[in-house]
């Protein structure tokens, strides 16, 4: 369990602080012919750095000013989930290597591991395959993932609002992508740590003649 949180939360994290993401996507969608390309560049630069630190100060800078309060509120929220998840995730990895430790000192130690990351790939891929097959009617499958995760209900905007310009509903259509296919590389490292040993152990072994 602990090896699948790890690998779903380490490829959000990898696709939400690529700007090469951000810079594609506001190409495809628009938003630099509509507000230019150094605003929103500026504003993804501030939204990385206030959404994963909780010691962000809202009046530190201007930008927060260019949205509306509740707009503001719903970062806030967001800001939220996501520090959580930081530290989930770095909690995660603590208890992973005390575990790995303490399974060290098992016997067969080294095949109970291998076990570990072959059985993780497989729960990743199966979770991956669901989340695709949900996400084919992203609109239904996007609006369920905002009301688990703000029930509150504050993440509506209207259509014209600077949130949605900047990320419509097509961009997190690709972040969801991406993350997927993140996911799946990380999946696949594990998974060749759990195998490749496990094919080397296989190979016959030569009788030593004297």
């Amino acid at each position: 369990m602990l090896v699948v949180l790890i690998t779903f939360i380490a490829a959000f994290f990898m696709v939400f602080v690529n700007k090469d993401f951000y810079d594609k996507s506001f190409a495809k969608y628009g938003t630099y012919q509509e507000l230019g390309v150094e605003g929103p560049r500026g504003i993804v630069d501030y939204l990385i750095n206030y959404l994963t630190s909780e010691n962000t100060k809202t009046n530190e800078t201007a930008k927060l000013d260019l949205f509306t309060d509740n707009e503001r509120a719903h970062l806030k929220d967001v800001q939220g989930r996501i520090v959580f998840l930081k530290y989930f995730g770095i909690i995660s990895v603590i208890f992973l290597l005390v575990a790995m430790l303490r399974l060290s000192g098992f016997q067969d130690s080294d095949k109970i591991i291998r076990r570990v990351f072959i059985y993780a790939t497989v729960a990743v891929f199966s979770l991956c395959l669901i989340i695709f097959l949900l996400s084919l009617n992203f609109p239904s499958f996007f609006d369920a993932f905002h009301r688990i995760l703000f029930p509150a209900g504050n993440y509506t905007f209207p259509g014209d609002s600077l949130l949605i310009t900047l990320f419509p509903e097509g961009f997190f259509l690709d972040f969801a992508r991406k993350l997927l296919v993140e996911t799946l590389i990380i999946s696949l490292m594990f998974l060749v740590l759990g195998a490749a040993p496990a094919l080397a152990f296989r190979k016959p072994r030569r009788d030593n003649k004297s």
